[in-house]
């Protein structure tokens, strides 16, 4: 949902695609308390210009906007109206009364439909016009360019395989096709996705028929860590008596004889040239029961922690752009990919965030230089 305040600033950016000798203009705003989420309601007075003259209105902003939610806005727009005539009232005629009108992003057919019976104007970003009042009648579908912005999530959820693929090989263009069979998202998912991501100026392409390649690798992975979204849904913490490269391939080999899959993460993901802080926790990410775990390891409820066994967020549980995607393949057994490893202790406790940085700047180093875009 566009909250009113996003809307009204939309509104007021530049001049509506309104038709020929018709325009909006803005006098005076006003933030009314309401129920609900937010607790403030935001409504402008304004005029409609015409070239008969002008029309006075009341203008409330909602979007998404459906046909049900029509009457109650109406009323409220009307009881507001009122009460602004009585304190504008010099005690002997009360001012005019404003035509309610709502404003959302993008209005429908039936919606459209929906406010003529209920004697709304309405306006939308697109040009959209909706007008009735006195002698004056407009109505109008508008034709401008207008899209509600995706609202797929992107740094967690099914969004997220997409971020770890460009992020795994930034320098390769790959259609929203090609994204969408690689990570098993959807073709509207994945467009979703993808939009976002070039429109924050991560993503770039040479034509609109051309595939996405990364723009700003470091930028990027920074969002994902600047997102708080961690991958992990649930940490168990236990005390591991060894975590030496042989006891943690025996374990993993353990769990792979049983058909349990898991990948190794933080500490355990790390090659020996990579370490940069002590003290650091070993990690397993685990898709199965978790007795065999505690068993294949030897793993204590005791402290100090120094093991945690994290249960993946369910989207991300595949190779298909999840944890499982690209795996480093270490002596003791697979760890995620480094853009995975770098979140995972971006965010662990201890120095996990030192050691976040040492990766990145380390990822960042072995990214080759883009060549020149190219239709």
């Amino acid at each position: 949902m566009t909250s009113p305040g996003a809307l009204q600033e939309l509104f007021w950016r530049a001049p509506l695609p309104l038709p020929r000798g018709v325009e909006l203009r803005r006098q005076d705003s006003l933030v009314v308390p309401q129920r609900g989420p937010g607790g403030l309601a935001i409504y402008d007075l304004a005029q409609v210009q015409l070239q008969e003259g002008q029309v006075p209105v009341l203008l409330a902003y909602r979007a998404p906007l459906f046909p049900a939610d029509i009457p109650r806005l109406r009323s409220r727009l009307q009881q507001l109206d009122e009460q602004l005539r009585r304190r504008e009232s010099t005690g002997r005629n009360l001012p005019v009364r404003r035509a309610p009108m709502i404003a959302t992003d993008v209005a429908s057919p039936g919606l459209i439909e929906a406010c003529d019976r209920e004697d709304v104007a309405l306006v939308d970003l697109r040009g959209t016009l909706l007008l009735r009042h006195g002698v004056a009648f407009i109505r109008v579908q508008g034709q401008g360019q207008f899209r509600r912005p995706s609202r797929a999530p992107v740094f967690h959820g099914k969004g997220c395989r997409l971020v770890r693929v460009f992020l795994e090989t930034p320098g390769e263009r790959r259609t929203v096709r090609q994204l969408e069979e690689k990570t098993e998202t959807g073709y509207a998912y994945a467009h979703g996705v993808v939009a976002q991501l070039e429109q924050a100026g991560y993503l770039e392409r040479s034509s609109r028929k051309s595939g996405f390649r990364v723009r700003d690798p470091a930028g990027l992975l920074r969002a994902w860590l600047d997102s708080g979204q961690p991958t992990a849904a649930t940490i168990e913490a236990f005390n591991a008596p060894s975590t030496t490269p042989e006891t943690l391939q025996r374990g993993f080999d353990a769990l792979s004889a049983e058909g349990i899959r898991s990948i190794f993460t933080l500490a355990s993901g790390l090659k020996p040239e990579e370490r940069f802080a002590s003290g650091l926790p070993h990690g397993l990410y685990l898709s199965g029961s978790l007795e065999p775990v505690v068993h294949a390891f030897g793993l204590r409820r005791i402290t100090p922690h120094n093991f945690l066994v994290m249960r993946p967020e369910v989207a991300a549980e595949t190779e298909a752009g999840g944890i499982y995607f690209a795996p480093r393949q270490l002596p003791h057994g697979p760890s995620v990919a480094l853009p995975q490893l770098i979140v995972d202790f971006h965010h662990s406790a201890g120095r996990g965030k030192e050691q976040a940085e040492v990766l990145l700047e380390r990822y960042l180093k072995t990214l080759p230089l883009l060549p020149e875009s190219t239709p």
